[in-house]
């Protein structure tokens, strides 16, 4: 599969919380989700919280280039740096950060990266 992550430039998503933010989808790293609690990791390493689901997010952003990895984790394709082939490619580096893929989701992933 071909991931065309130009379709992120100009795009953006608005959150919903106390004070709308809009937030331009390629600065996002990833998103990870405590509960309904979700943290946007932007690219400037700023920290934005929303209560929205990880699915509603996926749902709205896997068009775009992002992958779910885990249950509560949700990362931009466009980020990543290295992927660790020592440990069955399970690990994920984006930028300085390592993530490891669930098994569950370690399949699809490598179907979805090559």
């Amino acid at each position: 599969m071909v991931i065309d992550y130009s379709r992120q430039a100009g795009r953006t998503i608005t959150t919903k919380g106390y004070r709308k933010k809009i937030v331009i989808i390629e600065d996002i790293k990833y998103i990870i989700c405590e509960d309904h609690l979700s943290s946007i990791y932007l690219n400037s390493e700023k920290v934005i919280s929303e209560i929205k689901t990880l699915c509603e997010f996926e749902r709205q952003l896997c068009v775009f280039g992002f992958f779910r990895i885990r249950k509560n984790i949700l990362i931009n394709g466009r980020y990543i740096t290295e992927i660790d082939s020592r440990i069955n490619k399970r690990v994920v580096k984006l930028g300085e950060i390592y993530f490891i893929v669930s098994k569950n989701r370690l399949k699809p992933f490598l179907n979805w990266i090559s």
